[in-house]
């Protein structure tokens, strides 16, 4: 059976409610990195360093499931291939040139980088019908919501923080302050990138079900039942539209955590020239420089990454879309 949106596990929830320590060591129980349990004092920085190295977006992507949500939609791809090239091979010359082309047209559509005249275009085919499934497009924006305020939440007032601190204390409080930012980015990135995926195979699972007039009462309730429109090349726009969406909160999200970074990283500025009236060593300030140009790439190359990996998904959907169209005889 398909894994449906829903189909987080609890700890991977539990990975977005715990940054710091906590979300360390859930990763850890997690994904089974050994490290030393009590570090001596001159080892500290370094066990720390070797812990926020190990917030990666493939780790926090493995935690909530998504390999095995693109697994399942490439086994679908695989399957419904077979099944296009079946039917294909009983259709006349004729009907064969059309389903390549319509394959060829598909193909174009899901390729997000590609301009398709009328894909955003909205109709009253591929809308939900009103069943107890609503509610999965407004659970993307959610995440989008709560995880932007949570990025200005971060950063905002850090300028007052620092206000009145040493040195050392405004170079700590900073380098922690990335660092949570990072991670919290990193984790949000992540769930909404297995989100989308998840949402990708509902939309598969949603079409097979229409495809098998299987809408009842007895039907699955986390299908979607949505109104599809028998032409595939109509569903592939539906299926574009939804996943553009999708990867258009995702590119929002981390570009609010890389906001909220260079945020951070402007009342640090501003904090140090407060307190530095005589010389200092430049170490310091080049570490928290450092922190804030390789935390804003992590994310923006997180944010790539996620993106790639919802246009896999969609990909993956090509035939499907395809062979639920075509004649079963």
């Amino acid at each position: 059976m398909l894994q449906t949106g829903k189909a987080f596990t609890a700890k991977g929830m539990q990975v977005l409610e715990f940054v710091g320590k906590e979300t360390m060591d859930l990763l850890i129980s997690e994904t089974g990195i050994e490290v030393e349990k009590n570090p001596k004092d001159g080892e500290q920085e370094g066990y720390e360093d070797q812990l926020y190295e190990e917030v990666t977006f493939d780790r926090c992507f493995y935690i909530y499931g998504g390999p095995e949500q693109l697994e399942e939609l490439e086994a679908l791809s695989n399957h419904y291939a077979l099944l296009f090239n079946r039917r294909k091979a009983k259709l006349s010359s004729e009907q064969k040139s059309v389903y390549d082309g319509k394959l060829k047209q598909v193909q174009q559509i899901f390729s997000l980088s590609t301009d398709v005249e009328g894909s955003g275009r909205e109709s009253d085919k591929g809308k939900k019908v009103e069943t107890g499934t609503e509610g999965s497009g407004d659970e993307m924006k959610n995440l989008h919501d709560t995880s932007v305020s949570k990025a200005a939440d971060m950063a905002a007032g850090f300028t007052n923080a620092l206000a009145g601190q040493t040195v050392n204390d405004i170079i700590q409080r900073t380098a922690g302050r990335l660092e949570s930012l990072h991670s919290e980015g990193v984790h949000r990135i992540s769930e909404m990138c297995c989100f989308a995926i998840s949402q990708l195979l509902m939309l598969g699972k949603s079409i097979i079900s229409s495809t098998n007039k299987v809408q009842d009462e007895d039907a699955d309730t986390d299908i979607l039942n949505i109104d599809w429109p028998e032409d595939s090349v109509e569903k592939a726009k539906i299926i574009r539209t939804k996943a553009q969406s999708m990867t258009g909160f995702v590119e929002a999200v981390s570009s609010s955590f890389i906001t909220g970074i260079a945020d951070v990283a402007e009342a640090y500025q501003a904090a140090m020239k407060a307190v530095t009236a005589t010389s200092l060593d430049a170490s310091p300030q080049t570490s928290v420089q450092e922190k804030v140009k390789a935390f804003s790439e992590h994310l923006r190359s997180d944010q790539t990454t996620a993106v790639g990996n919802i246009q896999d998904g969609l990909q993956y959907l090509t035939y499907l879309v395809l062979s639920t169209s075509m004649p079963s005889a």
